[in-house]
């Protein structure tokens, strides 16, 4: 319930000013709350400051915390209008020769005779044609113009992969149909009748799901074990009983591989496809057809193949026009590209052939792209290491790391100019923050051992920490580094838990590149009777061993995590291989001295990656923290509003009631005739 106010009304006395005044020594605790919440404030800001200046810090290290990725090329070609390439860290340094024969083609046709405009009549009937194996009739109606045929091709839900046309020449309107891919398989047709199709009952399939090509046949959910050969049977498209052909199965034995065996029996008469899981084999030849074809395994169909389409079952009728094959001319026939590298094959007929001009497959990491034909000596690609590449991404991680460095500086010192302390300073995790970023660049790079590495440090490849905290780049020691040894440089930068062994029996596999610390590993493992029956390891650094876990030739680290989902131990995810063919069936011990190195970046991304980790990294701990702390402010400040509330209602009743009685107290004296 509000209060009426009249202040002076009576009196000529100022309430309002004296309870301001009153209000505002009574307000002297929120404002040191609100002054409280402000400095806390500015310390959250600066957290969140410093965690973008970490995270783009944290960005420009992962581009250097792999060696992998750093070993990169730059490729030149001796004419760029015939020949390019390009090339990933799989590749080699070096020169290479391409001889391009031909070029890859997509199939093209073009009616002959034409039709004078394009709204003209094809007629009633049906058209039909094939591509890359695949056969599809298009139905015409007595008002389909030839302009409307090309968009029943194009628009056909079936359409396996030909564009239609018209292409007007001379007078005419001619359709014209084009392969959508180039390459010798995707070459169309146009039938007279339809072609006969084979088609497989069931679909093979991988736990429940459709296999594809690349389904090991073991794999399958119908392999029965028990026997080891496919044989594949059949009459050709004449009724001629083809050769059977087995296909002997190893583990390795792909679909694809069946695929292959099936048109190889044919005489590569057929076109074999898997489609949905199912073998799908479709003549080549159109019209009425004997094809069959039988597949057995374990004296069973493997699968039971059943005919899907007739050949000759149906047929082209738009005679009107003459649309069969011999009506259309075959402008460019659908070919692949033929190169030769570095002279192989070395036959003078002989080529690698591919179905695109885009070739990834000939030069180990190296895609070529072919533009034209050459003359018998070819052109010349040439790749080269990429070290400005290196030296960028270095440079790109000194900006970043000198800006955080800089900004903690700034954040948690002292300003003798101002005379202000930096709103961090005595942020326990933040003071460590440079601490953890530096260690990298001033250590021995963890898992390098000298005189077998050719660099250990940071200062050895030329970066160098100065005495005020920040990080340059010497770039006539690294340059000088990076020729002494180039895959040096890249692994003191970028090792990502690559490993090696002392021992020929235990040998190092693979590490994990989140879990396992780089570092030396002592390893013991025990075999009997050609299987492992124990294995430990420990750090060099160690005195206590740890059990290790084993299944067949393969020794695992302990690989368990805390609470907040950390390794446990430093050997989590470290996989170790051993050779159980030395020693016969006797009881051994093999001991193993393992390296598993990293380079500075990547010791220096794991430190940010923990200080940046969502909910359980030192930054996200420390801004919550900051958080908690303007909460319980806010809340006291919520309070002391309250009780400011409350005072000022008190003060103004006071002042009022005194109002009144003064009020009173004035007239009563002029009743009596008394002044006041």
């Amino acid at each position: 319930m509000s209060t009426i106010q009249f202040p002076g009304l009576a009196t000529g006395i100022d309430t309002n000013a004296i309870i301001q005044q009153l209000m505002a020594i009574e307000s002297r605790t929120l404002n040191i709350y609100k002054q409280r919440v402000s400095g806390w404030e500015d310390k959250k800001n600066a957290l969140s400051d410093l965690e973008s200046k970490l995270s783009a810090l944290l960005s420009n290290v992962r581009a250097l915390s792999d060696a992998d990725v750093l070993r990169a090329f730059k490729v030149s070609s001796s004419n760029e209008d015939v020949l390019t390439a390009e090339a990933t860290n799989s590749a080699f340094e070096g020169n290479h020769t391409v001889v391009i024969n031909q070029l890859a083609t997509a199939d093209r046709w073009v009616h002959t005779a034409g039709l004078e405009y394009a709204e003209d009549y094809v007629g009633a009937g049906t058209f039909i044609y094939s591509y890359n194996g695949k056969e599809t009739v298009i139905t015409t109606t007595s008002t389909t113009t030839l302009e409307d045929l090309a968009g029943l091709i194009n628009n056909d839900a079936d359409n396996p992969g030909v564009t239609a046309s018209l292409l007007y020449y001379n007078d005419a309107y001619h359709l014209v149909l084009s392969g959508n891919a180039a390459g010798s398989d995707y070459q169309v047709s146009v039938n007279t009748s339809s072609t006969e199709v084979w088609q497989a009952a069931t679909a093979f399939t991988v736990n429940s799901d459709n296999a594809t090509l690349s389904s090991r046949i073991y794999q399958l959910d119908q392999y029965e074990v028990g026997g080891n050969v496919i044989t594949i049977a059949g009459t050709d498209h004449d009724g001629n009983a083809i050769t059977p052909l087995d296909l002997e199965l190893t583990e390795n034995t792909k679909l694809s591989h069946l695929i292959d065996k099936i048109e190889q029996a044919f005489g590569d008469n057929v076109i074999a496809t898997l489609e949905n899981g199912k073998i799908v084999v479709t003549d080549k030849s159109t019209g009425v057809s004997s094809l069959s074809i039988t597949l057995t395994y374990n004296g069973n169909d493997f699968p039971a193949m059943a005919m899907l389409a007739e050949g000759g079952s149906t047929t082209a009728t738009l005679g009107a026009l003459g649309f069969a094959s011999s009506d259309f001319t075959r402008t460019q026939i659908a070919q692949d590209s033929e190169i030769k590298v570095d002279g192989y094959p070395p036959g003078a007929d002989e080529w690698i052939s591919r179905s695109s001009n885009t070739i990834d497959n000939a030069l180990s990491g190296v895609t070529l792209h072919l533009h034209d034909v050459t003359d018998s000596t070819g052109e010349e690609i040439t790749l080269t290491r990429d070290v400005q590449l290196v030296k960028d991404k270095l440079t790109k991680m000194i900006d970043s790391y000198n800006t955080a460095v800089a900004y903690i500086k700034e954040k948690t010192g002292y300003n003798n100019v101002l005379k202000t302390a930096g709103t961090l300073m005595g942020d326990y995790v933040v003071s460590t923050i440079k601490s953890q970023l530096n260690t990298p660049l001033i250590a021995q790079t963890a898992g390098f051992i000298k005189d077998v590495d050719s660099f250990l440090m940071p200062a050895q490849i030329g970066l160098k920490l100065n005495s005020d905290g920040t990080l340059t780049l010497d770039a006539n020691a690294f340059d000088e580094a990076i020729s002494k040894d180039y895959m040096g440089v890249l692994a003191v930068i970028g090792a990502n838990k690559a490993g090696s062994s002392d021992s020929n029996n235990v040998r190092f596999y693979q590490a994990s590149s989140n879990y396992t610390r780089a570092g030396t590993y002592n390893v013991e493992v025990t075999v009997s009777g050609g299987a492992i029956t124990g294995a430990r390891i420990k750090l060099a650094t160690e005195s206590a061993w740890r059990a290790a876990t084993y299944n067949g030739n393969v020794v695992t680290g302990n690989s368990s995590f805390d609470e907040n989902g950390n390794p446990v131990n430093p050997e989590n995810g470290l996989q170790l291989s051993v050779d159980l063919s030395q020693g016969g069936t006797g009881l051994h011990t093999y001991t193993a001295t393992v390296k598993v190195r990293q380079g500075f970046a990547g010791a220096i991304e794991d430190a940010l990656d923990k200080m940046l980790k969502a909910s359980t990294g030192s930054i996200d701990i420390d801004q919550k923290s900051v958080d908690d702390t303007i909460t319980g402010l806010q809340d006291r400040i919520d309070e002391e509003n309250n009780r400011l509330d409350r005072k000022q209602q008190l003060l103004i009743g006071r002042f009022a009631r005194l109002e009144k009685m003064l009020t009173l107290l004035k007239n009563q004296m002029a009743a009596l005739g008394l002044s006041s």
